[in-house]
């Protein structure tokens, strides 16, 4: 930008110097001045002998000054007929695949490979894989078994979200691998309110509850069994018109350019916990149990002497009953509407893991819950310590 600036500068003084030229003064002024005059002496007006090759010398230089004048300007105007060459974008590490990871010194942790090992993060890639297909294709049979949705022809004017596969690992306490989940879950972050969306809050039982639902099925010896709700939210019935793509990898053959109006809930919709929790919440007032006042995710039936308490957080269902035979006809009268899968003995819960003792008593604790934590932030092989900070730190 310089010298480009600098060249324009230089040919308008040039042709401004051509276009009104200094006029020489005369030989008499040159070469003798007055005594008044600024460049006054004491010299004689006649012409020296000294003075003609003087004359002939600055003649000459002007002359010449006048040509190189002239070159200088055809240099400047050659310089600006040429056409500019673009600026070149220098080559980059980054351009040739070379990456450096930027070293935190303040204390900040990179969240960096939280996935477990083994979740793919495409669809192409889970395709690959026979195990994630097949929990695909059984989401997928699911789905349709359930009637979540049928094709109809694009709408005008309607709100239309897309979806997307979503892979998990599903482990035991142990860290051995359950089973593989795939899960179509929907971009509902599209959603506008009051057109396909309106009302969302579910509510969620509370740790305190938890604690205090165990503490009495210990002291009363009663039994504790976990449930699980296979496509807990494809059961919620939808109140509103929502319209999603097709899933990736399953379009259909014969109406590929069709999209999905659903008639139940799916994953990843805004009002989906809240549809769920309305059907399953009707379903136990049906079967005569009554929501807590303390918490609405604590159902209690109390008949004669038989008492349940159910504990929901979402699709993750714990039961404490009385009696052993009213929990199976509780969970004969559910799987009538719901998926519902019997894990047995209470284990693990909402991170929490479970062990029964000999004496009957149960010991909750978090080393899971603890060690996944480290092993995302790349600190388990840190060296533990007694105290999270100094012992001799005063705490006011």
């Amino acid at each position: 930008m310089k010298c480009r600036r600098y060249k324009k500068y230089r040919t308008n003084r040039l042709r401004i110097r051509l276009a009104h030229p200094i006029p020489s003064a005369p030989v008499s002024e040159v070469v003798g001045a007055s005594p008044g005059s600024p460049r006054g002496g004491t010299g004689s007006p006649s012409l020296s002998s000294s003075a003609a090759p003087r004359l002939s010398s600055s003649t000459g230089s002007s002359v010449a000054a006048s040509g190189s004048s002239t070159s200088e300007l055809s240099a400047a105007a050659s310089d600006e007929a040429e056409p500019e060459q673009p600026a070149t974008r220098p080559h980059t590490r980054l351009q040739s695949g070379i990456t450096k990871p930027k070293v935190y010194t303040d204390g900040t942790v990179r969240y960096a490979n939280l996935c477990a090992v083994g979740e793919p993060t495409s669809v192409d890639e889970a395709l690959k894989s026979s195990e994630w297909k097949n929990a695909m294709k059984e989401e997928y049979d699911a789905l349709q078994r359930n009637g979540t949705w049928s094709l109809v022809s694009p709408p005008q004017g309607k709100n239309l979200i897309d979806c997307k596969w979503v892979y998990k690992i599903k482990r035991r306490a142990d860290g051995q691998i359950d089973h593989y989940k795939a899960c179509l879950v929907a971009k509902g972050f599209k959603q506008r309110y009051g057109i396909d969306y309106e009302d969302t809050f579910s509510p969620v039982v509370k740790i305190a509850t938890v604690r205090l639902v165990l503490s009495l099925a210990v002291a009363r010896g009663w039994c504790l069994r976990q449930l699980d709700v296979q496509n807990a939210f494809l059961h919620g019935v939808l109140e509103e018109e929502v319209y999603m793509r097709q899933p990736p990898g399953f379009e259909s053959d014969k109406f590929p350019s069709f999209v999905c109006k659903l008639k139940k809930a799916i994953y990843g919709l805004k009002q989906a916990p809240r549809a769920w929790y309305s059907r399953l919440s009707t379903k136990l007032v049906d079967l005569g149990f009554v929501p807590a006042k303390s918490d609405a995710s604590l159902f209690i039936y109390r008949k004669g002497s038989v008492e349940i308490y159910m504990l929901i957080y979402v699709d993750d269902i714990i039961v404490t009953s009385s009696s052993q035979d009213a929990v199976n006809v509780l969970l004969k009268a559910l799987r009538e509407d719901f998926a519902l899968k019997d894990l047995g003995d209470l284990h693990y819960f909402l991170g929490i893991e479970v062990e029964k003792k000999p004496s009957g008593d149960l010991l909750l604790t978090q080393r899971k819950y603890a060690k996944d934590i480290l092993t995302r932030m790349g600190m388990l092989k840190c060296k533990p310590v007694s105290t999270p900070m100094s012992s001799t730190e005063k705490v006011s």
